[in-house]
């Protein structure tokens, strides 16, 4: 597979200067901009914390676990039809699953973490090769559904904060995903002054995901075998769309 030059286009919602890098950080309102199915006036609306687009068609921010029941009718109202949960405390059997379910949404659990092995180099970790190889396999085995719900949009993707794993799952679906998403994820650094820019880290995160995976992995995964120069590409659109110049 023959690999095109990465072209550039400046991003409206930054601004960049010749040789100087990234200035000024966009208000919170630049995340909030669609040409999608969603009513995006109508979700800023709601007030949900750390509230923002992944997409014309999906939205992430802080878990809704702990409010009131109304707020999801709400967001099926808007458009949404999937709750993508990657909280460990969230469970396919939780009150939160079922009160999402009454309310006409899917739930989906996504377990995610930066400390899992399969984001950390091998033999980092204290578990056993029969262990990691094990969660490694699990992990693998739920990625297509996962890149499926991203690619067919219309879901509201939350953690705790809605900061953080956010910000892993969205590079990860970018990095990873067969499917390239049309433009890479702006993460929380972008729209908090105090937030540290942690994407070289996500980064690094998923270069291990990369020496973790079998060729078996790529096939099921559907990688190209050419998917490390893909890879690279990525990254370098990742790293402008979040400040990072040099």
């Amino acid at each position: 597979m023959k690999i095109t030059p990465v072209s550039f286009a400046r991003p409206r919602i930054v601004t960049f200067r010749e040789n100087t890098g990234f200035h000024n950080i966009p208000r919170e309102d630049e995340f909030v901009r669609s040409t999608g199915s969603l009513d995006i006036a109508r979700l800023k609306a709601l007030g949900i914390s750390h509230f923002r687009l992944i997409d014309s068609n999906s939205i992430r921010g802080v878990t809704l676990a702990n409010q009131k029941h109304s707020i999801l009718t709400e967001l099926k109202e808007c458009g949404i039809n999937t709750i993508i949960d990657l909280r460990n405390e969230g469970g396919e059997n939780s009150k939160y699953a079922q009160a999402c379910r009454e309310n006409g949404l899917d739930y989906i659990n996504f377990k995610l973490k930066i400390n899992m092995p399969i984001f950390n180099m091998p033999h980092a970790t204290k578990l056993t090769i029969d262990e990691r190889i094990t969660q490694n396999n699990e992990f693998i085995k739920r990625l297509p559904a996962f890149f499926k719900l991203m690619d067919n949009g219309k879901y509201y993707m939350a953690c705790l904060l809605g900061l953080h794993r956010t910000d892993l799952a969205v590079v990860l679906n970018y990095l990873i995903n067969p499917n390239e998403p049309k433009t890479p994820p702006i993460l929380s650094h972008m729209y908090m002054k105090d937030e540290t820019n942690f994407t070289n880290k996500y980064i690094g995160a998923m270069k291990n995901l990369l020496k973790n995976i079998t060729p078996e992995h790529k096939k099921y995964l559907g990688l190209p075998e050419d998917f490390n120069t893909i890879f690279d590409a990525r990254v370098l659109k990742l790293r402008l769309m979040n400040g990072i110049t040099k």
